[in-house]
């Protein structure tokens, strides 16, 4: 099946311009497309995020191509820190990015704030409040700093796993230089996936979810940072009554390991389906039974993206 453009007029609309063609046969090569309609854009382009390259050079993400012009006006952007903008440069082929120089480098362990203005779309729509993207230095992470947070193991019926990560510590990390696995029969680390393929800054405080699917995520229960949620095709497996989820930083040292058992699950649990397994003080030790226990009911049984709702500090574990 052929991905058919739905309106020739707004050839730079993106994604919201194409549909998978609904003829019988699967395209229509030579002849007009049979999604062709005319597509009234209505939506501003939204700032999503931000990543640097080195320490010189930010990259803005949109989500959505934007005017080529516009968007390499470097006037239309501001960052805070004391930091200058010297450049600024649209950049193809699908023109939804943007990178700009600095004049001086950025500091390590320290998050700026970038604001884009006046931005517009190829149909004239410009960019509202969501103009505004987090950027910084990222730096490998070390035990105790990038920590696994909730696991969801036993999903309901037509449902996925899901793993949450809690930036524990004042530094910046690329998802995209952070996997996650599991530990075979072997015992040894396997199924390793980056948890994201593109960079993808985690500020501290951060919690950021992998998943297989992200709109059923949002069916099963309450995200309120959805785009915290990192998709992986394929993740690896964790059973539902007991199994390893490991956590490595870009040299492929382990920096966080939880051997979790279903048995964790609060005792009065009648069945743990789509319950998941939360951790209850970040600082206490991963693999401590005590540290583990499930996400409250008042919750929906799980909080993926934001604090656990069995969260607290605990002196002495």
């Amino acid at each position: 099946w052929t991905l058919e453009m739905v309106d020739t007029k707004s050839p730079c609309a993106g994604i919201s311009n194409w549909k998978a063609s609904t003829n019988t046969t699967g395209g229509t090569p030579g002849r007009k497309n049979s999604v062709d309609a005319v597509n009234n854009d209505g939506t501003a382009p939204q700032l999503k995020r931000a990543y640097t390259t080195d320490n010189t050079t930010i990259i803005l993400v949109f989500d959505e191509p934007v005017d080529s012009l516009i968007g390499a006006t470097v006037s239309n952007y501001t960052i805070d820190g004391g930091l200058t903008l010297v450049s600024a440069t649209t950049l193809a082929p699908l023109f939804n990015t943007v990178q700009l120089r600095t004049g001086t480098a950025l500091a390590a362990n320290t998050v700026y704030t970038i604001t884009a203005s006046n931005i517009r779309d190829c149909k004239g729509n410009s960019i509202g409040n969501a103009n505004v993207a987090k950027v910084g230095l990222p730096a490998d992470a070390a035990p105790g700093e990038w920590i696994i947070n909730e696991i969801l193991f036993n999903p309901r019926s037509n449902a996925f796993d899901y793993v949450e990560f809690y930036n524990n510590s004042n530094k910046i990390f690329d998802a995209s230089k952070l996997y996650i696995a599991n530990r075979n029969s072997s015992g040894l680390v396997s199924s390793i996936k980056a948890l994201s393929p593109v960079p993808f800054l985690c500020f501290p405080g951060d919690y950021i979810v992998e998943t297989e699917n992200a709109d059923n995520l949002s069916l099963q229960y309450l995200v309120k940072s959805p785009d915290n949620v990192l998709i992986i095709s394929s993740p690896p497996s964790f059973p539902d009554d007991e199994g390893t989820v490991v956590a490595l930083n870009f040299q492929g040292n382990v920096i966080d390991e939880v051997r979790y058992k279903d048995d964790w699950h609060f005792k009065l649990i009648d069945n743990d389906e789509g319950v998941a397994l939360e951790r209850i003080d970040p600082d206490a030790p991963s693999q401590n039974a005590a540290n583990w226990t499930s996400a409250a009911s008042t919750a929906g049984y799980g909080t993926p993206t934001y604090q656990n709702s069995q969260y607290k500090r605990i002196q002495t574990i």
